[in-house]
């Protein structure tokens, strides 16, 4: 009979996400990960069978959470283009709120081991909810299909730029300067809609 874990997965996914987020999957190791979590490492074997799946319930925890960010960022707003700026501003923020300039755990672990088929998927499904919720939002707002070329387009564009944000923070670029980037994206794809 399986004994019952007597941690709970919740918190120890979040300490993970803290320790892999920081040093990256290499550098991270069950020691580390158990020292953190103040779980054994036997547990943590028991638990999940290897680091990597361990790792990768941490990523998969960490990017469902990036896509409840991008979807919160959306709602309320009226126009695409102060949508956009409000979607902007959620990313840098969230960045400004880390102080270690760590950026995002999806495009690192994307930079450090997008190869990987498991990682792969995981960093392809998130995108494509990200631009999934981007375009339901400027197709409400402009009456498009959120299948329509421009809409879709735009709304890729949008996560790809929000994504170049987050590096563009990390490497140290002024706030000031990735808000007016982040300002100038948003009026151009909403100038972009608006001409389709």
């Amino acid at each position: 009979m399986p004994r019952s874990r007597s941690f709970d997965e919740d918190e120890l996914l979040d300490a993970a996400i803290e320790l892999f987020w920081a040093g990256g999957y290499r550098a991270s190791s069950l020691v580390d990960l158990s020292a953190a979590t103040g779980v054994a490492n036997g547990s943590l074997y028991q638990a999940w069978g290897s680091k990597w799946a361990l790792f990768l319930a941490a990523f998969r925890r960490y990017c469902d959470r990036r896509v409840v960010l991008v979807e919160d960022a959306l709602s309320g707003e009226r126009d695409p283009e102060r949508m956009l700026r409000q979607l902007f501003d959620a990313i840098v923020d969230d960045c400004r709120s880390r102080p270690d300039r760590r950026g995002c755990l999806l495009v690192n672990t994307v930079s450090e081991l997008g190869t990987d088929p498991d990682v792969a998927e995981i960093a392809r499904s998130t995108t494509a909810a990200m631009e999934a919720g981007v375009a339901r939002e400027l197709a409400r707002l402009t009456g498009q299909s959120p299948d329509a070329a421009e809409v879709a387009d735009a709304a890729a564009h949008a996560i790809a730029l929000s994504q170049a944000l987050i590096q563009l923070d990390r490497v140290g670029r002024p706030e000031a300067e990735v808000r007016a980037i982040a300002r100038h994206g948003a009026s151009t794809l909403a100038q972009s809609l608006r001409a389709a």
